[in-house]
């Protein structure tokens, strides 16, 4: 079967997107299935394209944000906001055309060519099947094989967090107000996995200035045989070298602090290095201030470049900056941390099912939420293996 819309050709059968240029598409398997199934239902619920696309997969909450992925990614590789959701629905915007064995479209390999002729009214194409994303990391060839860490002091690419107390949490009232700060878009209670706010002291610690970069983890992947990310190498907008690495499982951030000489912070330490001593509710003061983080638009999952940048910034960009100088704690990619998804000793507010079950804690909101994830307090659970595309990390380290 084949599916023709005015922006995309997909060939149902064979399992390959086409552009309205007749360029054939990055798409997984799984971002096939969901596009397949918007095409041939024209408009799913939410949790009925879940089950389709994740028939072994039970719990709503991790369903509903792999299908916003979903969306987001369709949608880019496209070039254009084909997928669309409104009223706890997901549709394709604009008219589908199916046809069993079309004539006027050809789809064929020639000389390990795809050549897409007679679907779009531009001229035929002929493209390369593979695509191959390079980083920029030829000039640190010689540091494939050892560890950053080594090459310098932690000094010089970390900051230590000194000794003591820190305010933790958030109050009921101030999860209340985050909740309406949002627009309400999240149920309430989500926000009660921040309570109740407490003291908490830690021992000093080091924890990385800057995000770990695309071209920090391309030089893992080679020391290590590992592959790169399957949502950075889709998507253009997130593959500069100096952008964070997005797209990486806890498995992968794990696994590149280990071979770094490092380790991943606990949660505890990531908000303390976010917030400092005092409670703060973003990493700059209580006052939320659009010009301060790399932030999305007020409703979920939305772009906006009013802050400099429609998607990440790149690693170093002094936006989200904490009291210790620490960069992109609020805003830019969510950030996993070391720690299980448990709820806060004392917390009746707050059942979540994933609560206890495993998953990690990821902090710091990203490029495409607005200012109620950007707290330092906000956290939310996800299962080790699933991979975001907004979703990278950064280091810390013990001092002795």
């Amino acid at each position: 079967m084949f599916y023709k819309h005015r922006y995309f050709l997909l060939d149902s059968d064979a399992g390959v997107v086409f552009d309205e240029n007749g360029k054939r598409l990055a798409f997984t398997e799984s971002l096939v299935r969901a596009l397949r199934h918007l095409c041939e239902l024209g408009r799913v619920e939410t949790d009925e394209l879940g089950d389709l696309i994740h028939e072994d997969e039970t719990d709503r909450f991790y369903k509903h944000n792999t299908i916003r992925q979903y969306r987001y990614r369709i949608n880019k590789l496209i070039g254009h906001d084909v997928v669309r959701y409104k009223d706890q629905h997901f549709f394709i915007d604009g008219e589908i055309l199916k046809e069993e064995s079309p004539s006027e479209w050809v789809v064929s390999e020639e000389d390990d060519r795809v050549v897409v002729k007679g679907v779009f009214p531009k001229k035929n194409i002929a493209i390369g099947v593979s695509i191959v994303l390079v980083l920029a990391v030829s000039t640190a060839t010689y540091a494939l094989y050892r560890r950053p860490s080594i090459l310098s002091k932690p000094e010089s690419d970390m900051v230590l967090i000194p000794e003591g107390k820190f305010i933790m949490g958030s109050t009921e009232e101030q999860a209340e107000a985050a909740y309406e700060l949002n627009g309400e878009n999240y149920e309430k209670e989500s926000y009660f996995a921040e309570y109740p706010q407490r003291e908490v002291n830690l021992p000093d610690y080091y924890i990385d200035r800057k995000e770990v970069s695309n071209a920090e983890f391309a030089l893992f992947v080679a020391a290590a045989q590992r592959a790169l990310p399957d949502t950075v190498s889709a998507s253009q907008d997130l593959n500069a070298p100096n952008q964070p690495i997005v797209g990486v499982s806890w498995d992968d951030a794990d696994a590149y602090c280990s071979w770094a000489g490092k380790r991943l912070p606990t949660e505890a330490e990531w908000e303390k290095a976010a917030r400092g001593t005092d409670g703060r509710i973003f990493s700059w003061g209580d006052e939320w201030d659009s010009k301060k983080d790399n932030h999305g638009g007020s409703r979920l999952y939305r772009l906006d470049d009013g802050d400099g940048f429609a998607y990440t910034a790149p690693v170093g960009t002094e936006l989200g900056v904490s009291p210790y100088g620490i960069l992109n704690m609020s805003g830019n990619a969510y950030e996993w941390t070391g720690d299980d998804f448990n709820a806060y000793p004392e917390n009746d507010k707050y059942s979540y099912v994933l609560l206890n079950k495993g998953a990690k804690v990821m902090k710091g909101g990203a490029f495409d939420d607005g200012p109620s994830e950007h707290r330092p307090a906000s956290r939310i659970g996800y299962p080790k293996d699933f991979r975001g595309y907004d979703f990278g990390f950064r280091c810390a380290m013990d001092t002795d």
